[in-house]
């Protein structure tokens, strides 16, 4: 009876070493995945980023006609000052209208510009915001481990499978749709 007890006793023992080893020799064999995200193409090509990038660019175009059209003012009147049939008061004061048409000129660009660079800011901020928050989401959702920006985190070469940018994507415009 005592070799059956010690029998059953060694059986257990090497049966249950080999279904610790084969649990421990599988979870060495399940690998670390880190999904990544590219971040500057989610902002380039959603929705709102293509809305935010039209909005910019029709700002961009209309300073443009702007500053073209303040261009030709100073032009006209530095072709004006050129004339000989003008007086001196005349001259003085084509001169001084001239100086005062292009330091309004300078501060429009610089006005235009900042005011362009805040609004880029401002679409950018509001996008990857709402894209992280949802980034997050997603992530707790599918139980995934580590999720990076590909950019930020230097990766040089990754398995395009565990890109997740495309996915991200198009979560986003869904959300911005509702």
């Amino acid at each position: 009876m005592k070799k059956v007890i010690v029998a059953a006793t060694l059986f257990s023992l090497i049966m249950g070493g080999n279904a610790l080893a084969a649990e421990k020799k599988e979870a060495q064999t399940q690998q670390f995945v880190v999904y990544y995200v590219n971040i500057q193409e989610i902002i380039n090509e959603s929705d709102k980023g293509k809305q935010a990038k039209a909005i910019l660019e029709s700002k961009i175009t209309k300073a443009r006609e702007e500053i073209k059209k303040r261009e030709q003012e100073i032009n006209k009147l530095k072709e004006e000052l050129k004339s000989p049939v003008l007086s001196a008061q005349a001259k003085v004061e084509k001169e001084t209208q001239l100086q005062q048409k292009i330091r309004d000129l300078q501060r429009y660009r610089q006005d235009m510009q900042i005011e362009i660079s805040n609004l880029e800011k401002q679409y950018t901020t509001e996008i990857v915001k709402d894209v992280i928050n949802l980034i997050s989401n997603y992530q707790k959702e599918k139980k995934i481990p580590m999720i990076v920006e590909m950019r930020e985190a230097g990766i040089i070469a990754a398995d395009p499978k565990y890109d997740l940018t495309k996915t991200i994507i198009k979560l986003y415009n869904e959300q911005a749709k509702q």
